[in-house]
Parts: C-alpha cells; sequence; structure tokens
C-alpha cells in the first residue's frame, strides 16, 4: 500500500514525542503516513496523552529493536520509518520524499539522514567519511549518497527488505542495533542510503534516562564486533573520494 509507516518508540518525555508528531503534522499535509507509538512501559503520562494514534503499549522496557519490531508488525504501508521522538525533519513532506527514493531505487537497503561511508574494525564512524544532512551544516551536496551504514536517528526501507533481512537483531537493545540492521542489509545484496532532507536531532533525550548506558554500549559493541569481525572494516568510499581525504589530510 503506497504511503509510509513512521514508527516511533518512546520511554518516557511525553512532551518532547509530542513536539515530534506536532512537527510531523506540519510538515507532511499532503502525503500519505501514519504514525506508530511503541511506548516501552514509560511513567509520565504519555500512555494518557497518545491515544490519538495508533498506540502500542508495552508494560515494561523491552530495549529499543523489540520496540521497533513490533512497529513494524503493525504496519500498513509499504515503506518502514523507524525514527527518534527527538529527530525533527525540516522538509515539507518528506515522507512522500522517502518514498519516491526508496520506491524507484530497486538496490535500497537501508536508508535515512546520517550515516557514514567507513565504519571502523572498532564500529565508529570514520570521520571524514560521515554523510549528514543537519540543518545548518549538511555534510552532503548531493540528492543523496552511498553509505555502509544508516544512524538509527532515522532510517527507512521496504517492508520486502525489513522482511528479508530479519527485522532489527533484538540482541542490540538500545546501542548498535541500526549498524548491524545496515550490514545485513547490504550481506543481502542492497546498498544504504543518505538523503539530503535537512534535520535537528536534539541531544538524545530518551538515552539520557539510560541507567549505566556507557556499559550498555561496550557491551553491544563487543557483541557487534563478534559478529561482523570478518566484515570490518566495512567500507564505500570510492577512489577518487579517497584522494580527496588524502589532500584534505595533507592541508590540514
Amino acid at each position: 500500500m503506497e504511503g509510509v509507516s513512521i514508527i516511533i518508540p518512546v520511554f518516557n518525555k511525553v512532551k518532547t514525542t509530542l513536539e515530534c508528531i506536532d512537527f510531523i503534522r506540519e510538515h507532511n499535509r499532503n502525503c500519505t503516513y501514519e504514525i506508530i507509538i511503541v511506548d516501552n512501559g514509560s511513567t509520565d503520562g504519555t500512555r494518557d496523552m497518545l491515544t490519538h494514534f495508533t498506540f502500542i503499549r508495552n508494560e515494561k522496557n523491552l530495549g529499543v529493536a523489540k520496540a521497533l519490531n513490533i512497529g513494524a508488525g503493525a504496519a500498513r504501508y509499504d515503506i518502514l520509518c523507524f525514527m527518534h521522538n527527538d529527530v525533527f525533519v525540516y522538509r515539507k513532506d518528506w515522507p512522500a520524499e522517502i518514498y519516491r527514493f526508496i520506491s524507484t531505487k530497486e538496490d535500497s537497503g537501508v536508508v535515512g539522514l546520517y550515516g557514514a561511508k567507513t565504519l571502523r574494525r572498532d564500529g565508529s564512524f570514520r570521520g571524514k567519511t560521515i554523510v549528514h544532512a543537519k540543518k545548518g551544516r549538511p555534510a552532503i551536496n548531493m540528492p543523496f549518497e552511498n553509505v555502509a551504514v544508516v544512524d538509527g536517528l532515522l532510517l527507512s526501507m521496504k517492508k520486502p527488505v525489513y522482511k528479508a533481512i530479519g527485522g532489527f537483531c533484538e540482541d542490540f537493545q538500545v546501542h548498535f542495533y541500526d549498524k548491524d540492521i545496515s550490514l545485513r542489509a547490504v550481506e543481502k545484496g542492497y546498498d544504504n542510503y543518505v538523503l539530503n532532507i535537512p534535520f535537528e536531532h536534539r541531544c538524545a533525550a530518551t538515552r539520557s534516562q539510560i541507567k549505566d548506558d556507557d556499559a550498555i554500549r561496550e557491551a553491544a559493541r563487543k557483541r557487534f564486533i563478534e559478529i561482523w569481525k570478518d566484515s570490518l572494516p566495512a567500507d564505500v568510499t570510492t577512489v577518487i573520494e579517497k584522494i580527496g581525504y588524502l589532500f584534505q589530510k595533507a592541508e590540514s
């Protein structure tokens, strides 16, 4: 079915979530989409204030990856868009733009607004290869660019692609689920892309609530490297780009 299912996992921070939803509505009056909220056991009134959408309530926090998979299971449309509740996209009818790109780009795997052409052996982005369309300081001047991995702040894919790569790995509850699904898309023969659509990310409003987040991240990083050690580093930079990076390094 033509349209985009926007899936937003939440845990508390209901004010931020409402601002995000209002922003989506304000900027998307001429395209087809639905909003699916997956609540991971919020205790701040989220359940009472978000009743006008497709709302799925988990009685406890099951992690981001699990929440995204639950949301995908409820989606009506052909394109799935998974986003954080603190991401604000500054483009009129941006779901339609994502829909057009993914629908016409047959090789598209994971498509988002922030990513990197190189993922190092330690699981980190190589700085000079980071591609994004952040409002006010974009690092992309083309309509789209091929990347190795897409960041989870907003990532989209066709429903058949999501199913072919098995959805999100729930071993990665909070961190590295995005890098993992990006590499699994590549493993299945798809290409990942970042689109030049301006956005603002308001400082990880949900993750700031996570207890022992540094330890959780490090455990996820080790698990990610264990799984993907034979595929790292992942690199899609072209020869011309590599030469350009060398010149930049020499000049600095």
